[in-house]
């Protein structure tokens, strides 16, 4: 009864009855219970085996999201002709972006290597920041200058005015093709998340609107506020009224869902072009927020990935939190989600073609 009440999730948004938010988190789980309750049942209750087996399927909304059925295979780093390559990623600030701590074996310097060598015509990055201090090294110019995206859409969701540190932050996308037009929208339910940015950019004489997302980060790790953590309190008081996981949960899936739906207007209005979504939409794959974001969309994961395919680099190995979704003018070739244990997220880095 259980796994039955998580096959519900994509359809029933969980503001109406919120024990969803949670089953969508469990459906792996439960859908694991199931099967060694299928293979049980041959040894057991064989007379029960396809009952058991129909109620799994029930769930095939959820297990075609959660999990990529292709063959493994290799990323190609060279890139096929007519192809353009997308690079997605919660970049967490770049890490330490200090100049005293500027060594070979820097955090930030090794994701800017990655970036370097991934071959990525277009950046998506959340969780990004520049400074703008002697004493920091700025991330927005270097990205632009040293590694050569001349092109650049950056709104600033808010900055640190800080003496010792000014920063702006926000969602960002830089690319080596022309950016033709580009505009934010600024989330209603929360004023301390990033902005939903978009950017249309002209690849082989065609455009590309980009949309680039970061929904409300839970803070599901944060036990004790620090002093760099006291902004998102200007905001918000929900960290400490919401301290327990379980309310934290429900408080930030409806902020979740609040965002998702304004997305979704923009998204709905622009179906005639190709469109690519990407970006950490704090959700899980089994999620309503996940299927409400994917409607008119495929996943480039599903498409040529395999496994679960985590994003979330600590926690469960189910959680794919970071998505790109296109609609049916474009296809993934290549999709892959490389291990660089740098930022707390997994980047996604995907080749696409014009159908």
């Amino acid at each position: 009864m259980v796994y039955l009440l998580s096959c519900l999730t994509p359809f029933i948004n969980p503001i109406h009855f919120f024990p969803l938010t949670f089953l969508s988190l469990g459906f792996p789980f439960l859908l694991v219970g199931m099967i060694l309750l299928l293979i049980l049942s041959l040894f057991i209750f064989r007379k029960y085996f396809w009952l058991i087996l129909i109620i799994i399927a029930v769930g095939y909304k959820n297990i075609t999201a959660i999990y990529g059925f292709n063959g493994k295979k290799e990323f190609v780093q060279s890139k096929q002709p007519n192809t353009f390559r997308l690079l997605s990623w919660n970049v967490n600030y770049f890490l330490d972006c200090r100049v005293k701590n500027d060594t070979p074996n820097n955090p930030r310097r090794k994701m800017f290597d990655f970036v370097k060598n991934s071959g990525a015509d277009v950046l998506c990055f959340q969780d990004f920041s520049s400074f703008y201090s002697k004493e920091f090294y700025p991330n927005f110019e270097f990205i632009r200058d040293s590694l050569k995206y001349p092109y650049a859409y950056f709104p600033v969701a808010y900055a640190y005015n800080e003496p010792y540190a000014p920063q702006k932050y926000g969602v960002i996308i830089l690319s080596r093709f022309p950016i033709v037009d580009s505009g934010y929208i600024k989330y209603q339910a929360d004023a301390d998340s990033e902005n939903f940015a978009y950017a249309d950019v002209k690849i082989q004489n065609k455009t590309i609107r980009f949309y680039c997302a970061h929904l409300r980060s839970m803070q599901l790790h944060t036990k004790r506020l620090n002093e760099n953590e006291t902004n998102f309190l200007k905001a918000d008081t929900a960290l400490i009224l919401h301290s327990n996981t379980f309310r934290k949960l429900k408080y930030f899936e409806q902020i979740h869902i609040s965002q998702a739906k304004q997305i979704r207007q923009s998204i709905d209005s622009n179906l005639n072009k190709p469109l690519i979504f990407c970006g950490d939409i704090n959700s899980v794959p089994s999620s309503y927020v996940y299927h409400h974001l994917r409607k008119n969309f495929s996943d480039a994961f599903l498409q040529n990935g395999s496994g679960l395919g985590r994003t979330y680099d600590s926690l469960s190995s189910t959680l794919r939190i970071d998505v790109v979704f296109i609609n049916n003018k474009l296809k993934a070739t290549q999709h892959s989600t490389p291990r660089v244990h740098l930022s707390d997220h997994l980047p996604n880095l995907v080749d696409l073609e014009f159908r």
